[in-house]
């Protein structure tokens, strides 16, 4: 008997909702232009809203008040939960630190070449093999990402660096993550991420002080709130569910947002070129997407 459609759809539903997730922080590059905060002052806004609206609402449900503290979890998985928010916040920083050097659209390819990192490092990190279907859809996401960002010089040796040493951090967050979500709960992984994040952007930030306006208080809120801590909740319960080699790919939905929300809120108009890349982009997630869903359907057939 052929699957129901509530089946199928929530055979994909990771995969859909990463995408969905990736959509959406596409999209905070809108929001951000109408803040005057310099960047570091932004990102650790949002770790440090998102994490306080996490841990409260750990604190006020009863099913958060009856959960296990993460102490008593096994020492690998609490490694993993701190080198995951520890790498997200060098990720968050070097990015930063690149595009104060380097046109945002060779920044941003080059993070994007992570994902390669993490099909690299998935069976030996994970014991994840790298299926056909994966490896290609994500060599055409990836030459659709050099058509949507169209990248420019890097900045010299500093920028290249930076470029680097950002890409491979959110890579080894994003491994990290994967290995404490099988046995930490997925919103103290969020909570916990976001935390160490904040705590070690805090000198950063203290380097240069700046008084938010009333406008700085609703962005970066919104990006706390939003963007943090129920984006990026979504995107660790997906990702748990999914190969971290198929969330990578479905992440290069992030910059093809961006594109599209430029153009519709910003103005921006993009050249024919970069429009054959996004679609090569969608393509790659949808293949990533069916290759994730057969794989499902085999294991529920074992």
């Amino acid at each position: 008997m052929s699957a129901t459609p509530a089946a199928s759809l929530c055979r994909y539903s990771p995969a859909l909702g990463t995408a969905a997730v990736a959509v959406l922080w596409g999209t905070s590059g809108v929001l951000v232009r109408d803040s005057t905060l310099s960047a570091v002052a932004i990102t650790f806004g949002r770790a440090a809203v998102g994490a306080a609206a996490l841990w409260l609402w750990e604190a006020v449900t009863p099913r958060g008040r009856g959960r296990a503290s993460i102490r008593s979890y096994g020492k690998s998985q609490v490694r993993s939960l701190l080198w995951s928010g520890a790498l997200l916040a060098v990720h968050w920083l070097t990015f930063v630190m690149a595009l104060q050097r380097a046109p945002i659209g060779t920044v941003l390819l080059g993070i994007y070449l992570a994902p390669l990192a993490i099909a690299g490092l998935a069976h030996r990190t994970l014991q994840e093999r790298v299926t056909r279907r994966q490896a290609t859809s994500l060599a055409l996401a990836l030459v659709g990402s050099v058509f949507v960002l169209q990248p420019g010089q890097t900045g010299g040796l500093d920028g290249l660096t930076l470029i680097a040493v950002s890409a491979l951090a959110y890579a080894g967050s994003t491994l990290a993550s994967k290995k404490a979500l099988s046995t930490v709960p997925t919103i103290q992984v969020a909570a916990g991420q976001l935390a160490i994040a904040a705590v070690l952007l805090m000198p950063w930030l203290a380097i240069r002080p700046t008084l938010p306006s009333r406008v700085d208080l609703v962005v970066v809120t919104s990006l706390g709130l939003v963007y943090s801590a129920l984006a990026l909740l979504a995107y660790l319960a997906f990702l748990k569910r999914l190969p971290v080699t198929t969330a990578g790919i479905l992440l290069y939905l992030e910059p093809v947002s961006a594109l599209v929300s430029g153009w519709i809120f910003l103005g921006e108009q993009p050249v024919p070129l970069t429009w054959l890349g996004a679609c090569l982009v969608i393509a790659a997630g949808i293949m990533a997407s069916k290759d994730s869903t057969s794989n499902t359907e085999q294991q529920q057939a074992s």
